[in-house]
């Protein structure tokens, strides 16, 4: 049997939403008693993984481009988080490696007890109005991608052509005061 599309108004869609908002709550706190954002801590685990390269970008659920994880390893490194010189490779300072590891077994740890109150139909509900989401913001951007697009090109099919030799008032439209007081 096949289950029916949820509504956003459904209560089991509005207790996920609050959940989710909830989660997102307690990682944003649980980081910032560690002294890291979301951004910082997914730099240290690339670290960690040896999955960062300098001058490169950071992808992942949320790219970090090379000028931004430049700054961003300076702020780790005046932190105690990670130790490098020059152009080498960052790694996890020794006197971090403790604090880096409490602070992913708390994380994973909010990870489990965030999933384990729902019911299988429940996490399967999550997924899909997560999928929703994601697709309906891609939706968003590409329209206002498109807005752009347009917008610019009706700029451009509205700007006058430059004709040389003719001096700049010749392009006026005859809507301009001065140009229609002096045709009558």
């Amino acid at each position: 049997m096949q289950p029916r599309p949820l509504e956003p108004s459904e209560p089991v869609v509005l207790a996920l939403v609050d959940a989710v908002t909830a989660w997102q709550s307690a990682l944003e706190q649980t980081l910032c008693a560690s002294g890291l954002n979301y951004a910082q801590w997914l730099l240290l685990r690339a670290i960690r993984q040896d999955a960062f390269v300098r001058g490169s970008p950071l992808t992942g659920p949320m790219p970090i481009d090379a000028a931004r994880s430049e700054t961003m390893l300076d702020e780790l490194r005046r932190d105690g988080w990670i130790e490098y010189a020059g152009t080498q490779a960052p790694r996890i300072a020794a006197s971090a490696a403790s604090r880096l590891q409490r602070t992913a077994q708390a994380l994973s740890a909010l990870h489990s007890v965030s999933v384990a109150a729902f019911s299988s139909q429940e996490r399967a509900a999550l997924g899909t109005l997560l999928e929703r989401m994601k697709t309906t913001l891609s939706d968003h951007t590409m329209r206002q991608v498109r807005a752009g697009t347009e917008a610019a090109r009706q700029e451009t099919a509205a700007a006058p052509s430059h004709c040389p030799g003719l001096p700049p008032v010749a392009h006026r439209p005859t809507s301009c005061p001065t140009l229609a007081a002096t045709r009558l």
